[in-house]
């Protein structure tokens, strides 16, 4: 994961609750996929925070950007949605996520968009990417209204000139929007599947990416597997996971020691001196590697503590353990022995771990 520190090109208003903040790398050569997502470092109100935002833009963009929302308790998305106008320079890790349109399955695969809110914001990067495809994707995306929907304008541009089809659900609007295909109201099983039907000629060779609330991606998940699609060609990304097993359950309910090798900066003469460490570290019953490490004043980079920013990866190099959420590496990474701390327990006496 490469760190940069970029200034702010501009940033615009989108909807009354949501901006996006374009950057200016700084000549900073930066490779990203769409759907891809960046870690921003910032200082809220005395508390050091860090939090994932994906992509807005499209990696030919010249300015890479993000779309922020507000919402409900969200400390740094709050923050920046009032304050990005006033912040120059930006503490960035990038780039993050496997969540991503891989190049095989374009130009000739359907593709459908399922969206909600602020969710739009990596699948508008894949859209903008969309150079030259066979079938015009389909996008359903629900907000609150006309006035709440994010990329309105884009969107519509795209669909003026067949680079998309569009369908909206207004959950707060009471009323039918001339020349929108909208409803008013939520989504439900049989309207989605009744417009995957319609728009997707081989909807069981469709791809399908998901990302929006937890509700609306378990509607969307549930419908897709209704109507049979296999679970290769469903895509999804989630701001905020539900933790589907954080309740860890160990026959043996016994401490362990792990072995930790890291890596400590110290200056010396004003000159930056790097020493490799390895401490025995003590791990309590039901104690997670980042809980139990962190406990020993050993500094590991973290953020959201779900599995899903990637912040605390480590490297497995022996012993076994039980990884139980996983939103940031791929099939690839775990197979190489890459672990998430936060999401990791050790099973026996023999673990050993290596801080990068």
């Amino acid at each position: 994961m490469k760190k940069y520190k970029w200034t702010t090109h501009q940033v615009i208003q989108e909807t009354k609750d949501a901006v996006t903040i374009f950057f200016s790398t700084d000549q900073d050569t930066i490779e990203y996929q769409p759907g891809q997502y960046l870690n921003i470092s910032c200082i809220v109100n005395g508390e050091p925070l860090k939090r994932s935002y994906s992509f807005s833009s499209a990696p030919a963009d010249k300015f890479p950007s993000i779309t922020v929302k507000r919402v409900a308790g969200g400390k740094m998305s709050n923050y920046l949605v009032d304050n990005a106008k006033n912040i120059s320079e930006w503490d960035i890790d990038a780039p993050i996520g496997n969540f991503i349109l891989k190049k095989h399955i374009i130009p000739d695969s359907e593709l459908v968009f399922l969206a909600g809110g602020s969710g739009i914001s990596p699948l508008f990067s894949m859209l903008k990417s969309l150079i030259k495809t066979t079938y015009p994707p389909l996008l359903l995306y629900s907000t609150s209204s006309p006035e709440d929907t994010i990329f309105k304008f884009q969107l519509e541009e795209m669909e003026k000139n067949k680079q998309l089809r569009i369908f909206h659900s207004f959950t707060r609007l009471n009323k039918e929007i001339k020349g929108i295909n909208s409803i008013s109201g939520r989504f439900s099983q049989p309207i989605i599947k009744s417009l995957i039907g319609q728009y997707i000629k081989q909807k069981n060779k469709a791809h399908y990416f998901i990302c929006g609330p937890v509700e609306l991606m378990q509607l969307y998940r549930e419908t897709l597997r209704a109507l049979q699609i296999p679970e290769s060609n469903i895509h999804t990304e989630y701001f905020d996971p539900v933790i589907t097993d954080n309740i860890i359950v160990i026959e043996n309910e016994e401490h362990k020691e792990i072995l930790v090798s890291y890596f400590e900066t110290h200056y010396r003469d004003n000159e930056e001196q790097t020493y490799e460490c390895t401490s025995l570290i003590d791990v309590q019953p039901g104690q997670s590697l980042l809980e139990a490490i962190s406990a020993h004043a050993i500094h590991v980079p973290s953020s959201c503590k779900k599995g899903t920013c990637g912040s605390c990866w480590a490297i497995q190099e022996n012993g076994q353990i039980k990884m139980v959420n996983n939103y940031a590496l791929s099939d690839e990474e775990v197979t190489e022995g890459k672990i998430l701390l936060c999401q990791s327990y050790p099973l026996d006496q023999s673990v050993s771990i290596v801080i990068a």
